[in-house]
């Protein structure tokens, strides 16, 4: 290789985030007298861009050793040849969760394919040696040769470097550009329920699920948990269903690979207090989706952090159950 690493670059655009609704549980905070729901419009802003450099290497080394006495007992992976003519290492920001390969190296990869002018298969994700069968079916559904290795990769590669401050807005576009879309679009799905809710067990999990249950089954909502289904068929809800409600989470990956005749026109969007984002509302608007946030219950522990605009809150309470105000999800749902 001649090359120098990472001489090359993808500029990544801005998008602009439109306003939104969101909708808050009952309580006192608007009205002493009368209980409501506070229905909230969340300003719109610019997902920042910027550039991903990128680069050829001969050789991808291993992923960072890992801390604690266990690790340093272990013996160190040896190197391993590469299974392909050229790797990238998607070593880094934890390939193993179902949403952050959908949503950022498998898109990522498609984009550097196009760049580098490689065929199909042309190009080998490594991932590390735990890597969940789940995700590799999901490599291979969206047409990705890949490869799990826990040392030092010994072949030509590309390298790559994301910065924290880039949220990757056009990674819809990649896949538009690529062909993906159309590829994975073979139109609903008979076998897949036409109103969905996507539930959670164990963490971030609806602490009155029944409830909730209870009042979408009036509506003709089915429960769902992703990981239920099929990795294939996981994309193919996301072609199927006309609304969709969701607890936030990683389930919800899939939305980016929505094709844009899919008669998805709705996502609801449940929201718990100690994990409030707006990826998936980001997302939503790049395909074509109306969305509306239902936000759950407070709890006192989250209240003071929250005015303390310093505070390093983020993923303190980002797991925690909660409970959901089914006025304030039936008044989400009118939103469609």
């Amino acid at each position: 290789m001649t090359e120098t690493p990472l001489d090359r670059q993808i500029v990544v655009d801005s998008y602009a985030l439109a306003p939104s609704r969101l909708i808050t549980a009952r309580s006192f905070l608007v009205d002493r007298a009368v209980p409501d729901c506070e229905e909230i419009t969340l300003p719109g802003r610019d997902a920042p861009g910027g550039a991903i450099p990128f680069g050829l290497v001969d050789r991808m080394p291993p992923p960072p050793a890992r801390r604690g006495w266990r690790a340093r007992l272990r013996k160190a992976p040896g190197p391993v040849p590469l299974d392909g003519d050229l790797g990238m290492d998607c070593r880094i920001t934890s390939p193993e969760n179902w949403s952050h390969f959908l949503n950022i190296h498998a898109p990522l990869a498609i984009a550097l394919m196009r760049r580098l002018d490689l065929q199909p298969g042309g190009l080998t994700l490594i991932l590390p040696a735990a890597t969940p069968g789940f995700v590799l079916k999901a490599a291979a559904h969206l047409g990705l040769r890949t490869q799990c290795a826990a040392g030092a990769v010994i072949g030509p590669g590309v390298a790559f470097r994301l910065g924290l401050n880039i949220t990757i807005p056009d990674r819809r576009r990649w896949l538009e550009d690529a062909g993906t879309i159309d590829r994975l679009w073979d139109g609903p799905a008979d076998h897949l329920p036409r109103h969905v809710f996507l539930a959670r067990r164990g963490t971030r999990h609806v602490t009155n699920q029944p409830e909730i249950e209870a009042l979408l089954a009036r509506t003709g909502h089915v429960t769902i948990f992703p990981e239920d289904l099929s990795p294939a068929d996981q994309f193919r809800l996301f072609n199927t269903a006309e609304t969709i409600v969701a607890v936030h989470g990683a389930g919800l990956a899939p939305l980016l690979y929505r094709h844009p005749d899919a008669p998805l026109r709705h996502l609801v969007e449940i929201l718990p207090c100690g994990h409030m984002t707006d990826f998936y509302r980001l997302m939503a608007q790049q395909v074509g989706c109306r969305w509306t946030g239902v936000r759950g219950r407070l709890k006192p522990e989250y209240v003071r952090p929250a005015y303390r605009l310093d505070a390093r809150i983020y993923r303190e309470h980002s797991l925690d159950g909660f409970e959901v105000d089914p006025v304030a999800l039936e008044r989400a749902l009118g939103a469609g």
